[in-house]
């Protein structure tokens, strides 16, 4: 059996290492302007794969960021049209203000790569990783879940980051990425940043569900209310997180969809509880500002039980949406009304948060198989 040979790569991998040693080699141990130590560290490597220039730049603002919170390695991969590429540039990088006693360093090498580049990045990832840490990798834009020339790309990393949020056929990528997950648990860890922006949102839920006299409701939920974000100048609904929450419900709880049908601009799904409950789920869009397209806005809850009854509502509220606000009612009266403020929408936080795991996300997998399912269903409602 004949064996097809790596392709070639269009630049040295030796001397992009040759280049680092010399630069170890010549940096200064301290900045004596600032009496600081310069420190070397690396806990990880972090390969970045960015659309273009630009997107290039708005990753190395933030990386710079996460230094002190994990050194490593930084590989920027740039997508760019073939009479545009360069040479690698490679340097080390010192956050010099963020420190008090000593420096954190990390290495940054950026590479451009024409824009067909799939069957290259598997030997790039392979050479450049360091031994035996981590290997993340960061895509930027839609994630090519759909491509079979991008799986030998993710079995070659430890965990791939990717932001569901930036899809543009949010149903088709869901499955394709359900998909991938599948095909490369044996190796990769899978990890969206959609479902990270949705830790305020489980903890409220499961906060809501905890107050004493609430607590008989969980396991009377009869209505579900989630609606998403939907800015109007954006061609596409984006309603992967409102899947993804719904899904992690169904999976906590056991529920199993029985049929969807067209609600509006969005669906209605009929579930069913493991006592046989009758459930009624919808997702809905809502009109939102541009930096809220395709999150959740509210989400409320109805339960009953014999002569209980009780509703629940979640809601982002306050400026700039960074206020998640809980209210709980009964027939008669207010039983808590809760606010508070979170950070999880700003991307520092949420890399952070992914660069601490390297194991699969079992929640996670879980939600996706079940919104997956709620996909699938909406697919074949759209051909008949």
């Amino acid at each position: 059996m004949s064996t097809v040979p790596p392709p070639t790569l269009p630049f040295d991998i030796d001397a992009i290492e040759r280049e680092l040693a010399r630069l170890w080699q010549s940096a200064p141990l301290t900045d004596r302007r600032n009496e600081l130590a310069l420190s070397r560290t690396s806990v990880l490597t972090l390969f970045v794969h960015a659309p273009d220039r630009e997107r290039a730049e708005w990753a190395r603002d933030i990386i710079s960021r996460l230094s002190t919170h994990h050194p490593s390695r930084v590989v920027l991969l740039v997508a760019v049209p073939r009479e545009h590429l360069t040479e690698p540039a490679i340097s080390i990088q010192c956050n010099l203000g963020l420190a008090e006693r000593y420096a954190p360093c990390y290495e940054q090498i950026t590479i451009t790569l024409p824009v067909d580049h799939l069957v290259l990045l598997p030997s790039i990832l392979m050479a450049l990783a360091l031994p035996d840490l981590p290997a993340f990798l960061w895509w930027l834009g839609p994630l090519p879940c759909h491509e079979r020339r991008f799986i030998p790309v993710t079995r070659a990393v430890d965990r791939l980051i990717f932001d569901s949020l930036e899809s543009r056929h949010p149903l088709e990528d869901l499955i394709a990425t359900r998909r991938l997950v599948q095909q490369v648990s044996r190796t990769t860890a899978v990890s969206d940043l959609n479902w990270a922006r949705l830790g305020p949102w489980q903890e409220t839920t499961a906060r809501m569900f905890d107050i004493e006299h609430c607590r008989w409701a969980l396991e009377a939920i009869t209505t579900v209310e989630v609606h998403y974000g939907h800015w109007p100048e954006h061609s596409v609904r984006n309603p992967t997180q409102a899947l993804l929450y719904l899904g992690w419900l169904a999976s906590r709880l056991g529920w199993r969809s029985t049929t969807v049908l067209p609600e509006g601009d969005g669906w209605a799904f009929s579930a069913r509880a493991p006592d046989q409950r009758s459930i009624a789920c919808t997702i809905l869009p809502e009109n939102c500002p541009q930096p809220f397209h395709g999150q959740l806005l509210r989400a409320r809850f109805v339960a009953q039980h014999d002569r209980d009854a009780a509703s629940f509502s979640i809601e982002l509220s306050g400026q700039n949406g960074a206020t998640v606000r809980l209210r709980a009612h009964d027939r008669n009266h207010c039983l808590l009304e809760h606010a508070f403020h979170h950070n999880l929408l700003e991307m520092q936080r949420l890399l952070i948060g992914e660069l601490q795991e390297t194991g699969p996300d079992w929640l996670y997998e879980q939600a996706l198989d079940e919104a997956t399912g709620f996909a699938v269903e909406i697919r074949k409602l759209a051909k008949t």
